[in-house]
């Protein structure tokens, strides 16, 4: 036996933001937090392959400057992170 709904409630508001007093995301938003994403993972990656290599330099005892070299890219990547998320921190200005 089927059973039809007594009300309209249980369909979803088609306008979600009406009456909740957010802004709708501005446009582009969710390619831009991707993309974040993306290089924030690449960095990740990367960094951790430099930190494998200088430490495995500094166990076979090699101290020449290529392990303060990885150290100083490394270092880079850092700051990459950190642009990163200031980029995110930013708010999107829309002109008209």
């Amino acid at each position: 036996m089927r059973r039809e709904p007594r009300s309209v409630d249980y369909l979803p508001d088609p306008r979600p933001d009406v009456g909740t007093g957010r802004t709708p995301p501005a446009p582009g938003r969710q390619a831009i937090l991707l993309a974040s994403l993306s290089v924030g993972a690449l960095l990740l990656a990367m960094q951790l392959w430099l930190l494998t290599v200088a430490l495995e330099l500094y166990l076979n005892g090699n101290d020449d400057n290529g392990i303060w070299v990885l150290a100083g890219l490394s270092g880079l990547v850092v700051v990459g992170g950190g642009l990163v998320l200031r980029m995110l921190a930013r708010r999107a200005r829309l002109r008209w």
